[in-house]
């Protein structure tokens, strides 16, 4: 008979040094779990949060924000299926490191491969597993809170239904330190634990946001725009139009724009002013030149609108943070 995992949303543990335990929220009835595979893998990691440690960490004003619930590592994980009718009442994220597996959910279905990042969403039934000839390697992590919507929006790949997939380089997988998410949670349950597990979690997500904005063509648009706003940030003195640097990554005006403020936040010309800013405060903090002088040598001709730009961006004028006391 096919081996089955354990739903360890089902799973309830208590700790002998808990002093209180709080009622669970409550949550529609589960069905019975399937039977688990005995032995496990070995060199597997497996930490699943105690259910009372996970309820009264919604009342932390920075765990409820991220939470990591569960996470493992799960090497040559032959055999390895988990089935859930419902979906589970977290997120969860896969990463395969190595070998193969497969994830099911409504009418998709998709085959996992090394690099693979894939997120499952919580509430959605979901089936996955490993390759039979080529068990999967994989790191998971099962978490909620309230800015995990955020993430998903960030990251795209992430918000689609019913599952998100995206592949990545493996040699960047393995060097997000995934593994520190879980061994975190092995040396305990305290808020410093549970919060530095979360910190991991958004390191890992970020470095994804960071590397993996698009696949294919839209990743080298990406890395192209990248490319220009990098070049802004080193030459903030270069006169240059909306059209050239659009042309530099051979895209749209309209693209281009959506895909820079997408990767610094601001709109290319913002940027190229607020660069030229940070250029006139270092001028402002090394010297005493007159606040024409740091205006014309910031890349300014008209004295005036570099104090209107200095102001609306640092909230000060050229001449108060001067004054100002720093450090």
């Amino acid at each position: 008979m096919e081996a089955i995992m354990i739903n360890m949303d089902d799973l309830l543990f208590f700790t002998p040094s808990l002093h209180c335990l709080l009622p669970m929220p409550s949550r529609r009835p589960s069905p019975p779990p399937r039977a688990a595979r005995p032995e496990g893998f070995s060199g597997q990691h497996l930490v699943v949060l105690p259910a009372p440690i996970r309820a009264a960490s919604q009342a932390h004003a920075l765990l409820r924000n991220l939470l990591v619930t569960d996470a493992g590592y799960f090497p040559t994980a032959s055999g390895h299926r988990v089935e859930r009718a419902r979906g589970s009442a977290t997120h969860l994220v896969i990463f395969c490191l190595r070998g193969a597996g497969w994830a099911r959910s409504g009418d998709r279905s998709a085959a996992i491969a090394p690099g693979d990042a894939l997120w499952l969403p919580a509430d959605t039934p979901h089936a996955y597993g490993a390759d039979g000839d080529d068990p999967w390697t994989i790191v998971w992590v099962h978490f909620q809170g309230s800015e995990v919507a955020g993430w998903r929006e960030e990251l795209a790949w992430a918000n689609r239904m019913p599952f998100g997939l995206r592949h990545f380089s493996p040699d960047l997988l393995g060097s997000l330190g995934l593994d520190r998410i879980y061994a975190r949670l092995e040396r305990g349950y305290g808020t410093p634990d549970l919060l530095s597990a979360g910190v991991q979690l958004r390191s890992v997500l970020s470095a994804l946001l960071d590397a993996g904005l698009s696949a294919g063509a839209a990743h080298s648009a990406a890395e192209r725009t990248a490319a220009v706003r990098d070049s802004l940030a080193g030459d903030p003195l270069r006169s240059v139009r909306l059209e050239e640097l659009a042309t530099r990554a051979g895209l749209s005006v309209p693209h281009f724009c959506a895909l820079f403020r997408r990767l610094s936040g601001y709109a290319p010309i913002d940027f190229l002013i607020r660069q030229r800013i940070r250029l006139a405060c270092r001028l402002l903090d090394s010297g005493d030149a007159p606040i024409a002088e740091v205006a014309t040598r910031s890349g300014f001709d008209d004295p005036y609108y570099f104090s209107r730009c200095f102001r609306r961006i640092m909230g000060a004028s050229p001449r108060d943070y001067r004054r100002a006391v720093k450090g």
